[in-house]
């Protein structure tokens, strides 16, 4: 009983740790390098990175949707490029 309770708790501490980490690291740098790129590097800066962290986060959600459905739809059409 307990043994399973423990394995519970650490595989949530896991999930929580990885999807901190691809949030928090891989979707904000994304997003941040996608708008410094857009805004010819005027945003995010400075103190809008800690402000705006959900929101650069989901432009990194939103560009790596892009890029797959991008993707997939390439496939769809010419479905046995080499």
């Amino acid at each position: 009983m307990l043994r399973e309770h423990v394995a519970t708790a650490v595989v949530s501490l896991i999930k929580f740790v990885i999807c901190a980490f691809l949030w928090q690291r891989l979707l904000f740098d994304i997003g941040r390098i996608t708008l410094l790129l857009f805004t010819f590097g005027r945003y995010p800066r400075g103190r809008d990175d800690s402000l705006h962290e959900n929101r650069i986060a989901a432009v990194g959600v939103a560009v790596l949707l892009a890029v797959w459905s991008t993707i997939a739809i390439y496939n769809n059409v010419h479905p046995y490029a080499a």
